[in-house]
């Protein structure tokens, strides 16, 4: 499963534009990135100290740190004197902070490390935490609290290699803080690995102390760290304060975009043609699926008043994002968008997707007389072949 997700997602040229705008989104951000200490002892780890080279020489501010985690408690520790990140990549300069406990205890302490730490962002160095001594109890020392005091984190990325939890058959790339701590009051618990709700408990504390994103990634799959933040899914999974995914009503400044979405499907006959003024005049009916702020996905409603049913078109997914779910949520949230308006019925025609909207979105065949009078005129003239398919709404 996560071998066949990880292809799917690996980078190529076309993505160059998504790429670059990420990289002036992500330049003088604050990344925080931990790495499991057993990461360390892999072949793996010299691959994802390049990488981390990769994101510093892209002017991103970087604090680095190596963890342990055992029976649930995080600990910052040390690798010892032999580390040195100059062995990956000459240009690689960083200002070591050794932490003690006592650095986390006094208002006056954690004023100088926060100083130490902003001082080496100024100065365009990557900045190694470590502490000095024995390990430090993340938790216990309210580690994130102080850290986060120095500057605005963008993101915490955790290193590691467990494999990214699978939910239902599908990746768990992404999940808000809050619908996260409802799956850990909530059975769905049950379909977590020990380690991800170990992993869960420190990303809701990260997110509590205003980091907008924590990523936990299986560096096992190559180029983990630039697939995660260079692509708008990702291959690991990313717990996020703020609405990363989301469905709402397309409005004016979409119509270009849900354009560019559907011709290509009209290529392949999938969809019929709908020239751009007719998507504009009808954008109040469309619903958009956005990631990151971009939209991946769309489909139209069009109500039949005095019958009291709708139908489901243009429902378009860009290739790449196929197999993630995407035209589920879409319908389904179409049909909930219905029934609450009062529709008793929903209809989709397709040519070739009907075993998905069977089989994913609970829709049945329907006769042809079935559909509503002004739809089977349509029905006639486009001269599709079209299959019938209907679902209850109440």
């Amino acid at each position: 499963m996560n071998n066949v997700f990880s292809k799917n997602n690996e980078l190529s040229p076309s993505d160059l534009p998504g790429i670059l705008r990420y990289v002036r989104l992500f330049r003088r951000q604050t990344f925080f990135i931990g790495i499991d200490e057993d990461l360390t002892q892999t072949d793996i780890f010299p691959s994802v100290l390049k990488e981390i080279a990769v994101l510093d020489s892209l002017n991103i501010r970087i604090c680095l740190f190596f963890y342990r985690c055992k029976e649930d408690v995080f600990s910052l520790v040390h690798l010892g004197d032999h580390f040195k990140l100059s062995d990956v990549d000459e240009s690689f300069e960083f200002n070591q902070l050794k932490l003690k406990e006592s650095h986390l205890e006094t208002e006056s302490d954690k004023a100088h490390l926060t100083e130490v730490i902003k001082q080496s962002f100024e100065n365009q160095t990557l900045c190694l935490i470590t502490p000095e001594g024995h390990s430090i109890n993340f938790e216990n020392h309210r580690v994130f609290e102080t850290l986060c005091q120095s500057t605005q984190v963008h993101k915490l990325i955790l290193l590691s290699m467990n494999e990214c939890p699978v939910i239902n058959g599908e990746p768990l790339t992404n999940i808000s803080a809050n619908e996260l701590k409802e799956n850990l009051l909530e059975g769905t618990a049950k379909q977590l690995p020990p380690w991800f709700l170990s992993y869960s408990h420190l990303a809701i504390q990260a997110i509590e102390q205003k980091i907008e994103r924590v990523h936990l990634l299986n560096c096992n799959i190559h180029n983990a760290l630039l697939n995660e933040l260079f692509d708008k899914v990702g291959i690991g999974t990313m717990i996020h304060s703020n609405k990363y995914e989301i469905i709402r009503e397309a409005g004016m400044n979409d119509v270009q975009a849900i354009y560019n979405l559907t011709k290509n499907s009209v290529k392949r006959d999938a969809l019929l043609n709908r020239p751009i003024d007719a998507i504009n005049e009808r954008i109040s009916d469309y619903r958009v699926y956005e990631i990151d702020g971009s939209i991946v996905a769309c489909t139209c409603i069009h109500y039949f008043k005095d019958e009291h049913s709708v139908e489901i078109g243009s429902v378009f997914v860009q290739p790449y994002y196929n197999g993630r779910g995407i035209g589920r949520k879409l319908v389904n949230d179409a049909c909930i968008k219905a029934e609450k308006k009062g529709y008793h019925s929903a209809y989709v025609l397709t040519v070739n997707a009907s075993k998905f909207f069977q089989l994913k979105c609970g829709f049945t065949q329907a006769e042809y007389e079935e559909l509503p009078k002004e739809r089977q005129l349509k029905y006639n003239e486009n001269k599709r072949n079209s299959f019938v398919l209907k679902k209850n709404l109440t």
